[in-house]
């Protein structure tokens, strides 16, 4: 596999290959979603009076069936951060995925994806860091945290350690039971859920 330049050419890869690779329960991904668009925007001032909240990309979003939920499926946006050497930061993503809960996505993804040539000492530095965060202020977020091993497999390091590398469909599984553990808590309040269909509209999900 040729090296990978950015976040943008690892995302598209991650969605040919979760294509090729989905469990049943994985019914579409999304990537590269603005939801800042013309259309979106003006959605938004007519039902809440205000402008939307800019440089709203979601990097990656997956749609799972839901069999506990009243609408049967479940929305996780997902914020990648690409650690290609020691020069980002822990809490990299932190504040933009924080931000999505504002747009009725049932859970909040945060993934971390390093780069083969890091070292494992490093990754977990990293890893436990970001673990700190989100523990100990009890954020509503599912923290993922992977090195890519060659063009298909994963090392796991959050949110449990495994040795060794797993496929994509057991990283997907993975992460629909995270997820169904650690909803957004805003979606309690019925203007969130109101959001929440105006999501799945712009998605094409039916409503």
């Amino acid at each position: 596999m040729n090296e990978i330049k950015n976040e943008r050419e690892l995302v598209k890869r991650l969605k040919t290959l979760f294509e090729e690779k989905r469990p049943t329960s994985l019914k579409k991904i999304f990537i590269h979603t603005n939801l800042a668009t013309k259309k979106f925007r003006d959605i938004w001032r007519e039902w809440w009076r205000s402008e939307i909240p800019p440089g709203l990309e979601v990097d990656m979003i997956s749609v799972f069936e839901d069999t506990t939920g009243i609408d049967k499926v479940l929305i996780a946006g997902v914020e990648i951060e690409f650690f290609k050497d020691k020069t980002k930061s822990f809490c990299d993503g932190l504040q933009q995925i924080l931000s999505f809960g504002l747009f009725g996505f049932d859970s909040l993804v945060l993934w971390h994806i390093f780069s083969e040539r890091m070292e494992n000492k490093n990754i977990e530095e990293c890893v436990r860091s970001t673990e700190e965060i989100i523990k100990g202020f009890n954020l509503p977020i599912v923290y993922l945290a992977t090195k890519l091993i060659g063009t298909d497999r994963f090392e796991l390091f959050a949110p449990w350690r495994l040795s060794g590398s797993v496929e994509a469909d057991y990283l997907l599984s993975s992460l629909k039971d995270c997820c169904n553990k650690k909803r957004n808590p805003l979606l309690n309040k019925e203007e969130i859920e109101r959001r929440k269909k105006m999501l799945k509209i712009k998605l094409n999900i039916p409503v």
